[in-house]
């Protein structure tokens, strides 16, 4: 059951500072230099209607500064635990690499950095990335010498959501940064592919080929190239599957 302590005498003053609209305008405003540097918004953990809904100011540090203006200007404050704990954690973090190498022992067993690999077909537009981060925390699970790490690291409090799982796992990649390398693989696919007209037509293609080796070796070369693939199209009839 939460709890509310009356800290003060005086009531309390209604929010009043800059409104974001949209997602956008919320990311260039909180994270101005990676805003600059990204080329578009891929992804977020709120539905558009938090705009409408919520009075959503942008911060560059949103703990601190939410405390800190809280206090300054008299406005009720809610604190989730994952608030806290994620805080803590990304001060951990700061720890942990500018002091990775004396404390490597604790978390890895291998020297230098590993490289770890999540792939996906799925395209940029459809991509769980909140998914993939957590598919990226169980390959570092593997080669972390504490098995607990990740339970205590993992919040599993009341409010916990599924948008925190993500956080704590992103937070856990950039303290483990000195021991792992990332990477995020979109793995694209096409589905079907109709070859239209008989199979003839294709055979066909093939035969033409030969007229290339008459205009010299590059084209030669070409066709050389040209036939095992021109010959799968053929095969694609005999063998559809």
């Amino acid at each position: 059951m939460s709890i509310t302590p009356t800290t003060a005498k005086h009531p309390p003053r209604a929010w009043k500072f800059q409104r974001v609209a949209e997602a956008e305008e919320l990311f260039k405003q909180s994270c101005p230099k990676e805003h600059i540097d990204s080329k578009r918004l891929i992804g977020k953990s709120f539905t558009e209607d938090l705009f409408d809904t919520s009075h959503v100011s942008a911060s560059e540090n949103g703990f601190v500064w939410a405390v800190f203006h809280a206090y300054s200007h008299h406005h009720n404050l809610v604190l989730r635990p994952e608030d806290v704990w994620f805080t803590i954690l990304s001060q951990l973090s700061f720890f942990v690499i500018a002091h990775s190498e004396e404390l490597r022992h604790l978390f890895v067993s291998h020297k230098g950095t590993v490289h770890l690999e999540v792939s996906t077909n799925e395209t940029l537009d459809t991509v769980d990335f909140g998914g993939m981060a957590l598919a990226m925390l169980e390959l570092m699970e593997k080669r972390i010498v504490n098995p607990d790490l990740r339970n205590w690291i993992m919040p599993a409090f009341s409010t916990t959501t599924a948008s925190d799982e993500v956080v704590a796992a992103i937070i856990i990649m950039g303290s483990m940064q000195k021991y792992f390398s990332y990477e995020f693989a979109l793995r694209c696919g096409i589905p079907s592919v109709t070859l239209l007209g008989e199979r003839e037509d294709w055979a066909l293609m093939v035969t033409k080929l030969a007229q290339l080796a008459h205009l010299g070796d590059e084209p030669a070369r070409f066709a050389q190239l040209l036939r095992p693939v021109l010959n799968n199209f053929v095969a694609s009839f005999d063998n559809p599957e």
